[in-house]
């Protein structure tokens, strides 16, 4: 697997496309770990993660698994986050009631 940057056209603020070309495929690899937040066998997901991504891809640098299961358990995060605003049981409680809230 090539590691090397290549030059980033004028204006690109995306780095590492190298790894966000294998963004996908590795979350293949390490989504199960991170949808229920709970330890494996008292070993941490991150460890988890970063062991099934570099065995998944092992000419990849330490750094740059560390970057890639970082940007997966970001996405992970701002998923629960989203989930966590859409569910709103008293706004969704008046509503079924047919109330309306006065905002």
């Amino acid at each position: 697997m090539e590691q090397h940057s290549e030059p980033q056209p004028a204006g690109e603020r995306r780095h590492h496309p190298h790894l966000r070309a294998i963004y996908p495929e590795a979350r293949v690899h390490i989504d199960h770990l991170f949808h229920n937040r709970h330890d494996w066998v008292d070993t941490p997901i991150e460890y988890l993660a970063h062991r099934v991504v570099h065995e998944a891809y092992p000419d990849l640098r330490s750094e740059d698994v560390r970057i890639l299961v970082a940007a997966i358990e970001q996405w992970h995060r701002a998923q629960a986050e989203q989930e966590a605003r859409a569910f709103q049981p008293q706004t969704d409680l008046l509503s079924i009631l047919g109330i309306r809230s006065a905002h």
